[in-house]
């Protein structure tokens, strides 16, 4: 036996269902509007941070620009390097330019503590150099072809042994523009890497600069400096979704910012746990506000529960006991809420019930008594057509092949309109249709003119069963009989790709627009009026085939009526 579950329990399992679904929903938005919002702060934290890093980073490297440039518009390096290029020179001669080079540069390159040497090189590869603290030869970061190429803009790499910062720019003669040697500046990497490792970034972050081709050439750690980061700036510049570094081995957010004057591109990094942990503390949060609205709501619907659940164990006894041995018991109404006019209705339920079954013997006598005539009236159309039958005889027997022909078109039609079927064919339609309009034709003699246009293929096709009559009878009684004079009647059937188009048309007295417009009026409602045949095929055709086989009506006073629709093709 299944096992019940009280109104009680269901109530407090769908409350439960409910603050959960709504506490889950809560915390997801919750948590999709903070993890948005807290994206955007922390875009517009490194914007902040790249602004302000790139600022220094633009201005060391402008610095080593303006000191490039001075000492190669210096009219001494100018000199000394064409007087180099010129000739041949020995030790001592070389000893004396090195004491020259080293009086113009030497100032300027001895200032800054992160410099580790100048170097001015001829185009004849004579160097002439400035070192603090530095033993062994001179590093170079670009060969000669390389500077050259570069056409005296200024080159910047990372010196591969020492991971050094090297500057380069060709030394080009102030008159022709051409080359006639370099200068080489070498820096401590921490030229750079100072200003990135004091760049504060939260979310345990780490910070490259980044050439074109997406190798970091200075980092806040030196481990990833000359190491290739797998995507070039471009690559990484605007990539919202969350990525993995494999430089740092994280997952984290790239914020990419603009190229600096050298080349290079500043790239930040932000740890996506770091940057989850305050998003999963404000979750927490939201779900110990869920679990302890739960455990209220528990208690406040057992205790609310009470107060229904006794009302509708009273109410479920009485149901128990309705109808049987035939007792409709009713149940006192205690309270004024909707349990109360749950019980109400019971009651007028309960009464209802017993009048009912009162009711049931005698509309059972009822529909017993229409049977009985319904098969009473099936008999009367067999006495008409047996009636006719005779007539018809009689007159052949009289040599009134006329009257006889008359009196089997009049069996035809009679059968027609009582039988049973919905549907017949086109075919047997027209039959009917003829023959009325025979019994018309000994009527009305030459008054009216028939004329047809059906389709051959139209005739093996089903409509609905004497849906063409009423509306040649209407045709003929409203339009032909007042007109004075000969009147015609056109009946066209065409196939129209998967529809039938059917029109009656006929020229007589015609109606005013007033008219036509009242007799669409009594269509759409049930007042027949004189047009009961034209409204009874309204109807049926709006039954059939729904409002896209509506009857079209179209008159004009003295000129005509016609009236078209289309139905469905359907075949047997």
């Amino acid at each position: 036996m299944e096992k019940k579950t009280s109104i009680r329990g269901k109530m407090m399992k769908i409350f439960a269902v409910l603050i959960v679904i709504n506490g889950i929903t809560i915390a997801a938005l919750f948590f999709m509007f903070f993890w948005r919002e807290y994206r955007a702060v922390l875009n517009s934290y490194l914007k902040d941070v790249d602004y302000q890093t790139t600022n220094s980073l633009e201005n060391n490297i402008e610095k080593t620009e303006d000191f490039s440039l001075k000492i190669l518009t210096s009219q001494e390096i100018q000199a000394t390097v064409s007087e180099v290029n010129a000739k041949k020179m020995n030790y001592y001669e070389l000893r004396e330019y090195q004491k020259k080079v080293e009086k113009e540069i030497a100032v300027d390159a001895l200032s800054s503590s992160y410099v580790v040497s100048v170097s001015v090189v001829s185009d004849n590869e004579n160097e002439f150099s400035v070192k603090k603290n530095e033993i062994g030869g001179t590093q170079f970061g670009f060969t000669k072809d390389e500077i050259y190429d570069g056409n005296g803009s200024l080159l910047w790499t990372t010196l591969r042994e020492s991971n050094r910062l090297c500057a380069a720019r060709a030394i080009l003669n102030l008159e022709t523009m051409q080359p006639i040697g370099y200068i080489s500046i070498v820096y401590e990497a921490a030229y750079l890497t100072d200003i990135l490792t004091d760049n504060f970034v939260d979310y345990a972050g780490v910070s490259y600069l980044v050439n074109e081709s997406g190798n970091v050439m200075a980092a806040s750690e030196e481990q990833y400096i000359r190491k290739q980061l797998g995507n070039t700036p471009d690559d990484l510049r605007d990539r919202e979704e969350i990525s993995y570094d494999s430089l740092s081995g994280v997952w984290c957010y790239y914020y990419v910012g603009n190229q600096m004057g050298n080349g290079w591109t500043l790239v930040q990094l932000a740890s996506v746990k770091e940057f989850n942990k305050m998003m999963y503390r404000m979750l927490r949060i939201v779900i110990i506000i869920l679990l302890v609205t739960l455990g209220a709501g528990v208690v406040l619907v057992w205790l609310a529960t009470s107060h229904i659940v006794r009302p509708t164990q009273v109410l479920i006894e009485s149901m128990k006991q309705l109808a049987k041995d035939d007792k409709y018991p009713r149940v006192q109404i205690t309270s004024n809420d909707e349990i109360g006019w749950i019980g109400m209705e019971y009651n007028k339920m309960a009464e209802n019930i017993e009048n009912m079954v009162e009711k049931v013997y005698k509309t059972e006598l009822s529909e017993k008594q229409a049977r009985l005539e319904y098969l009473q009236m099936q008999i009367n159309p067999h006495f008409l057509y047996n009636v006719l039958d005779t007539i018809s005889w009689m007159a052949i027997a009289e040599g009134k092949q006329d009257i006889s022909e008359m009196t089997i078109a009049l069996a035809e039609l009679l059968r027609a309109i009582i039988k049973n079927d919905h549907f017949i064919t086109l075919k047997e339609e027209m039959v009917v249709v003829r023959d009325y309009l025979m019994i018309q034709g000994e009527r009305f003699e030459d008054k009216i003119q028939v004329y047809y246009d059906i389709e051959e293929e139209a005739y093996e096709y089903l409509v609905p069963n004497f849906i063409l009559q009423p509306l040649i009878e209407n045709a003929i009684t409203h339009g032909l009989e007042p007109k004075v004079g000969i009147g015609s009647l056109g009946i066209q059937i065409k196939l129209d790709q998967d529809r039938m188009q059917i029109t009656i048309e006929d020229d007589g007295v015609g109606m005013t627009e007033e008219e036509v417009n009242a007799l669409r009026r009594r269509c759409s409602q049930d007042n027949q009026g004189n047009a009961i045949g034209l409204i009874n095929v309204y109807k049926r055709l709006i039954l059939c085939y729904g409002e896209d086989s509506r009857l079209n009506i179209h008159s004009r006073k003295d000129r005509g009526t016609k009236i078209s629709f289309s139905i469905p093709l359907k075949q047997i």
